[in-house]
């Protein structure tokens, strides 16, 4: 009976595996999306300040009402994109480094499980 026990043991642990192995994959695929709708805020936040409206053009208290909303939108963009995203792709760089010990820690404990049901065996047959 030890024996079944031995198996469902390793056969938890390869579970395990596979599991943190497919978080590992969708957290890089999901890092890798943030980044590519960074770049895309990146640009957008450049596009705020166009057209360039100069004193000469525009002027007055609308122009001032408009400049200042600009810069708020300006502003919040440049939150976003490197404050908030930022803060978003380290979450995720920590939690990518957590699982890749994780998987670490179970391929060892694998590698140990075997070498135990094997070692038990060889004692077993003699």
């Amino acid at each position: 009976m030890e024996g079944a026990y031995d198996m469902s043991y390793l056969s938890y642990l390869l579970q395990q595996l596979i599991e943190k192995r497919e978080q590992l994959i969708r957290l890089k695929n999901t890092k890798t999306t943030i980044l590519n709708l960074q770049d895309i805020l990146v640009k957008q936040e450049l596009s705020v300040d166009e057209p360039a409206l100069t004193a000469s053009l525009w002027n007055g208290n609308t122009a001032r009402s408009f400049v200042d909303k600009r810069e708020v939108v300006k502003s919040s963009y440049i939150d976003i994109t490197y404050s908030q995203v930022g803060n978003a792709i380290k979450v995720i760089d920590d939690k990518i480094s957590s699982i890749q010990v994780d998987i670490q820690t179970l391929e060892i404990k694998i590698e140990m499980e075997k070498a135990r049901i094997e070692n038990e065996r060889r004692v077993e047959n003699r």
